[in-house]
């Protein structure tokens, strides 16, 4: 019923399934959307997921009838939206290509250079991925 931006910062998306086993669906970084579901299809949405912080993060949350309405009054709005469900849907094809695709270290590979395009941050060593992942 929210919608949510991340301004800065870096959040994993996760669901937890009814075995018990909670699974990553995604990996969100600064100017990230979360939360649209109920804002296209117009009602509250069965899927739950956690939001967990790996660094310090900057939201910014509001009611989905409030950017809906946002949205109707200003086109640039609903075009911003686009922009960031776009590449929430880019991150998700890369990564059913890098898990579907390949063997294990050529996964390992892929994953990593999304992570460094993503979270990478240059330093004189290469680039540093600062999350803690499993």
């Amino acid at each position: 019923e929210r919608v949510y931006l991340i301004r800065r910062g870096a959040v994993r998306l996760s669901r937890v399934y009814e075995s018990g086993e909670e699974i990553t669906v995604a990996l969100l970084r600064e100017n990230s959307l979360f939360g649209v579901l109920s804002l296209l299809t117009g009602h509250a949405s069965d899927r739950f997921y956690h939001a967990i912080a790996f660094t310090r993060v900057e939201m910014v949350t509001a009611p989905a009838a409030s950017v809906r309405a946002a949205i109707e009054a200003d086109t640039t709005v609903g075009l911003r939206l686009l922009q960031g469900l776009s590449s929430r849907i880019l991150q998700t094809e890369t990564m059913i290509e890098t898990l579907t695709h390949r063997d294990m270290s050529s996964r390992l590979v892929s994953f990593l250079l999304v992570l460094c395009r993503d979270f990478g941050v240059p330093d004189e060593l290469g680039i540093t991925i600062d999350l803690r992942l499993s």
